[in-house]
């Protein structure tokens, strides 16, 4: 699946995003990936994402907030440090350590 400029790869029951997640689709990347969280993805890798932004960091928090509703834990792996940075300057990095493994 392809959303202007980021790829979500799906194996099992996670989702691998590449490219970049930015004002510029995050949007449709939201619309696409919610409905993927509703079929019971538990994890979204973010190893290969490269341009990230505080819309970024929003999908991130609805799709927990989502999956949490659905009664699921919705675990993060390969954060970008830009992204820890800017949830502990917006106040929710708390939120985001929760649900990241340290080991991821």
């Amino acid at each position: 699946m392809s959303v202007a400029g980021l790829e979500v790869s799906v194996d099992g029951d996670a989702l691998r995003l590449s490219g970049r997640l930015d004002f510029a689709n995050a949007a449709a990347a939201y619309r696409a990936i919610s409905t993927r969280l509703v079929a019971g993805i538990v994890r979204i890798d973010l190893s290969a994402l490269g341009q990230a932004d505080s819309a970024t960091l929003a999908c991130l928090l609805a799709w927990r907030a989502q999956s949490e509703r659905a009664g699921r834990m919705l675990v993060l792996s390969a954060l970008p440090e830009s992204l820890h940075a800017l949830a502990q300057v917006s106040g929710v990095d708390g939120l985001l350590q929760e649900v990241t493994p340290a080991a991821a």
